[in-house]
């Protein structure tokens, strides 16, 4: 089984266990540990993970951190544990941040409830932990850009050296983001000026920071509809098989519960026609990663269908085989029966 695999099963079992799970301890046991197994470390092996890792600083002594995960004898990554029910957001992180101070080896820190995990590192000051963090996942929300980051931790890429690099670069990418989130619904003077100098305009600032505000939407909505319509075309998968040829590309078939079966030359469409018979309120309820009321942000804004907004995903796969893991996860949380299939894609009429 492989990482996203690993990742996937974790995922859909997390909805059934949580009214099972009761406390910080069967978090742990239940959600952390095994999230711990799926980045390749074996939590049996305490030459690898260590449950109550000793953190003594100055004259506080008995600091013990829940799990750390080592490598050569040395602590590379501390994981504080919260119970499963709690708001991430609001927990206090200076546990943690005592933690990443006395065992000076460690670069990652880590804050999870089991579902959220919240990584942290010390790119201001060496050695004292940042109070925000380079790195967030969301079990719930296997999203492939981050399974892609979160790769960098498993135990067979993790590199204690370039960990650090690694966070710095996250770091920066994220609050790159975050200002161009800023400058998306109030740019400031200086990004205006920016344009207004760049293209010689003659209109007032005033009246020209509008025009850049739309601009940037527009902007927007032009990738999110190149990515809604163009990108099928191409993005349909081929295979390889054994002898190394490239097999035909694929498409997807979906019989319905009733029988009724679903298939257009566009994987996107099908995918979102059986959304709608599924019913959007009832998928957006199990997931809404992909069904929301509201648009999306930025390029992955979504597809308009009523009073919704639906995504079509790629999924973590990418096409074809994106849509079917998706489309089965969905029928799994509602429990209803999908025949998702996997066919060679016809060629469009006329």
């Amino acid at each position: 089984m492989d990482f996203i695999e690993e990742l996937n099963n974790l995922s859909s079992r997390i909805p059934d266990y949580k009214d099972k799970v009761k406390g910080e301890q069967a978090t742990i046991d239940a959600f952390v540990k095994p999230f711990i197994r799926a980045l390749g470390y074996d939590d049996t092996n305490p030459t690898e993970v260590v449950p109550q890792f000793t953190a003594d600083i100055g004259t506080k002594q008995g600091e013990k951190v829940d799990l750390a995960i080592l490598k050569n004898d040395k602590a590379i990554m501390l994981i504080e544990c919260k119970d499963w029910s709690s708001d991430l957001p609001k927990v206090d992180v200076s546990q943690l941040f005592r933690y990443f101070t006395a065992v000076t080896e460690a670069r990652i820190g880590v804050l999870t409830n089991g579902v959220i995990y919240r990584f942290y590192t010390d790119s201001e000051k060496p050695n004292v932990m940042d109070i925000e963090p380079f790195f967030e996942f969301n079990m719930s929300d296997l999203q492939s850009s981050l399974v892609n980051v979160l790769k960098n931790f498993t135990k067979d890429k993790f590199d204690l050296d370039n960990a650090r690099s690694i966070a710095v670069d996250l770091k920066h990418r994220g609050e790159i983001k975050r200002i161009l989130r800023a400058q998306l619904e109030t740019p400031t003077n200086g990004f205006v000026r920016f344009f207004h100098k760049a293209i010689k305009s003659q209109m007032e600032i005033q009246d020209f920071t509008n025009v850049v505000k739309l601009a940037f939407h527009e902007f927007l909505d032009e990738q999110n509809e190149a990515e809604s319509n163009g990108g099928d075309e191409q993005s349909e998968e081929e295979s390889e098989d054994g002898d190394g040829t490239r097999s035909k590309p694929t498409n997807l078939r979906v019989t319905m519960p009733d029988g009724n079966v679903i298939y257009h030359h566009d994987g996107k469409k099908t995918y979102i026609e059986v959304l709608e018979k599924l019913g959007l309120e009832e998928v957006m309820r199990v997931r809404p990663k992909n069904v929301s009321k509201e648009p999306f942000p930025y390029v992955n804004k979504g597809i308009k269908r009523g009073g919704f907004w639906v995504r079509g995903t790629k999924g973590e796969y990418g096409g074809t085989k994106g849509r079917k893991a998706e489309l089965e996860k969905i029928a799994s949380l509602l429990n209803v029966s999908l025949l998702v299939e996997r066919v060679e894609k016809t060629p469009k009429s006329g």
